[in-house]
């Protein structure tokens, strides 16, 4: 009687042993899971960063060499010249022009050689 009452013990506690050990199991899978997910999500939120601060660099470029075709043609050396994503600002120095393109909440600052040229073709 006292091995049939062991027994039913050590049955008992195995199996509430096993609860345990299913409970953590899942605890660790849950775990697991969100540390992929969130790993994912920052990843996602980080490449599409990359993406908009690479195109507003893109754009500002595009905006400079644009300026630039037509700063030959300007009258005045210092201003500001309007574009359809932003503003540029400029300044002639000595020898070169200091370009500010300003896109949405980013400045970018270029310096470009003043080319104007004396020669006659």
């Amino acid at each position: 009687m006292l091995h049939s009452l062991m027994g039913k013990r050590k049955q008992a506690h195995g199996f509430s042993n096993s609860q345990g050990g299913v409970l953590l199991s899942v605890l660790l899978a849950i775990f697991l899971f969100s540390f992929l997910l969130l790993n994912l999500t920052t990843s996602y939120h980080q490449t599409a960063d990359l993406v908009s601060r690479t195109e507003q660099l893109y754009q500002a470029k595009i905006a400079k060499e644009l300026f630039l075709a037509d700063y030959s043609d300007l009258d005045v050396k210092n201003g500001t010249w309007m574009f359809n994503q932003g503003e540029i600002i400029y300044e002639t120095e000595q020898n070169q022009v200091k370009i500010t393109v300003k896109i949405k909440k980013k400045t970018y600052h270029f310096y470009e050689k003043n080319s104007t040229s004396n020669s006659s073709d």
